[in-house]
């Protein structure tokens, strides 16, 4: 399921936000190491397979 952009607040972490509340590495992440936002983050890899991958994901549905 999307959701907005997190991504964690500690320095020594991956510099990449998600946005998939299925990405396990977003998941692993501990609620008190969570900061809303992108903060000029490049994109988690695995959040874009996911979304890319699942047809019914409302990140990949289009506007008429």
């Amino acid at each position: 399921m999307r959701v907005r952009p997190y991504h964690s607040a500690r320095s020594t972490a991956a510099h990449v936000y998600h946005e998939d509340d299925d990405c396990p590495a977003g998941r692993n992440l501990a609620w008190f190491d969570k900061v809303e936002g992108s903060e000029d983050c490049e994109p988690c890899p695995q959040c874009v397979r996911t979304v890319t991958s699942c047809l019914d994901h409302p990140a990949t549905a289009t506007v008429s």
